[in-house]
């Protein structure tokens, strides 16, 4: 995977298309990367946050939540494949190339939320079993995430496979420790103590974790191996469901686990949990479980990092001449981490459930748009190049289609709509208001593209005069 992608084993490729020889990866391997990225220690808050719904419940939003969201992740892996190079460059032609850079920036500060919430979860759980300072924790684990993302794609999805066995290893442990120590009431835990707000619950899962991913997906699925002509329809379907099946799994395990954790040991950080009365044998081993289930932090902030990256070279990579655009990645990514792990230190895991909120209603709507963008326009006309050249002019920078879709959506996401509160007991509004801004999006479209085919038969009428 070397060949136009690393050099002396860093990457340094950026946001390039991928060339051939470095498109490898199959379904099993993207299956086992995303469920590590998907397995953060910070995963199993999705179970304190939904601890109100009781188990049983919050296991059916998730379903729910995986039920929408698995195409749309199915489509950025196969829009990876297809054309092989991150979702921001080709939102350069759904939003048009200025505004696909603000996008670029504005996403690259969202995954920095992401990598600082993790950050200060792994320092804290570390920070607890080892009776010291989180800062110190925190900035270790920036600097190793930092040098894991600078080797790139290759070496991310190798760390996720060796290590995979340790870390369902520590949480296995973990789980005995907690049923044995704690002895969680396993009925008061299956039900509900309040009415559930199903529409708000689902679009916390989706925010969470599966529509949170989408739009990165294909930073990773253009390593996968292209999609060729005749390709058997197991192969393909094993591609499109990789990611988010990889994703999901992990949020039924954790998300589980964070609930009875919280019932029973009042903590839904189930690596932070003090075991007491283990003996010395005991405890050593709840320690070392706890430090290795601190790799779950390493795993998914390395893939806020990564994306992170590529987002921000999105927007700035023609800032960097031809002689220093092999260093943009690199320092980019140093200076993304150092950037995270600030904000782990300024406590950002205090606004968890707001930024989960504010980030969900920025990302949906731009998921979908670039979709219904994909599906009309680019599918199976554009090719890599299409996306690299500046525009000279105003429209080039600016698609009105693009924009004005992704603006009501989010404006739509944003506001509250009293008239809707009935629907949004069952519909979360971040959907109702994402596919309101696709719809708006396909009518401008449509609109631009009739009044252009319009001015063009003008002109071949003048001309025919």
């Amino acid at each position: 995977m070397d060949t136009g992608v690393s050099d002396h084993g860093i990457e340094i490729i950026g946001v390039d298309p991928i060339p051939g020889t470095s498109r490898i990866m199959g379904p099993w391997k993207m299956t086992v990367f995303w469920s590590m990225a998907s397995a953060s220690a910070l995963t199993p808050l999705i179970g304190y946050l939904l601890y109100p719904l009781g188990l049983i419940d919050m296991l059916i939003a998730i379903s729910i939540a995986f039920l929408i969201g698995f195409v749309p992740v199915g489509i950025f892996s196969e829009m990876g494949r297809t054309i092989p190079v991150p979702a921001m460059i080709i939102s350069r032609k759904t939003l048009g190339y200025a505004s696909s850079s603000v996008m670029s920036l504005i996403f690259t500060f969202v995954n920095l939320g992401w990598f600082g919430l993790n950050d200060i979860t792994g320092g804290l759980i570390l920070a607890s079993v080892t009776s010291s300072s989180p800062i110190i924790w925190i900035s270790f684990m920036a600097i190793v995430q930092i040098m894991l993302v600078l080797f790139g794609a290759k070496y991310l999805e190798k760390f996720y496979r060796y290590t995979a066995i340790l870390l369902v290893f520590s949480y296995g442990i973990l789980t005995y420790l907690l049923f044995r120590v704690y002895r969680p009431d396993m009925y008061a835990v299956l039900h509900p103590s309040t009415a559930v707000n199903w529409g708000s619950a689902i679009g916390l899962v989706l925010a969470f974790s599966i529509l949170a991913w989408a739009y990165k997906v294909s930073t990773i699925s253009r390593f996968a191996r292209k999609r060729e002509a005749g390709e058997p329809a197991l192969e393909r379907s094993g591609f499109f469901m990789a990611p988010s099946i990889g994703i999901i799994v992990p949020v039924y395990v954790m998300g589980s686990l964070g609930l009875i954790s919280e019932a029973a040991a009042e903590n839904w950080n189930l690596a932070a949990v003090r075991f007491s009365g283990l003996g010395s044998i005991g405890g050593a081993v709840a320690i070392i479980a706890s430090i290795g289930a601190s790799l779950a932090i390493i795993h998914t902030n390395s893939m806020n990092l990564y994306p992170a990256t590529a987002d921000l070279l999105s927007a700035i990579e023609g800032l960097f001449n031809k002689r220093l655009r092999k260093f943009a990645q690199p320092i980019s990514t140093a200076i993304l981490g150092t950037l995270g792990a600030v904000l782990a230190y300024a406590g950002i895991l205090n606004y968890a459930s707001g930024f989960l909120n504010l980030s969900g209603s920025i990302i949906f709507p731009f998921t979908f748009v670039l979709i219904a963008d994909w599906f009309m326009m680019n599918r199976h006309s554009a090719n890599s190049a299409d996306f690299y050249s500046i525009p000279k002019n105003g429209l080039g920078n600016v698609n009105l289609a693009g924009i004005s879709g992704l603006i009501v959506g989010v404006i739509l996401n944003l506001i509250h709509i009293n008239l809707l509160n009935a629907l949004f007991l069952y519909v979360p509004q971040d959907i109702f208001g994402s596919l309101a801004g696709t719809a708006v999006f396909i009518l401008v479209l449509k609109a631009v593209q009739k009044k252009q085919a319009a001015q063009e038969e003008n002109r071949s009428d003048t001309v025919a005069e």
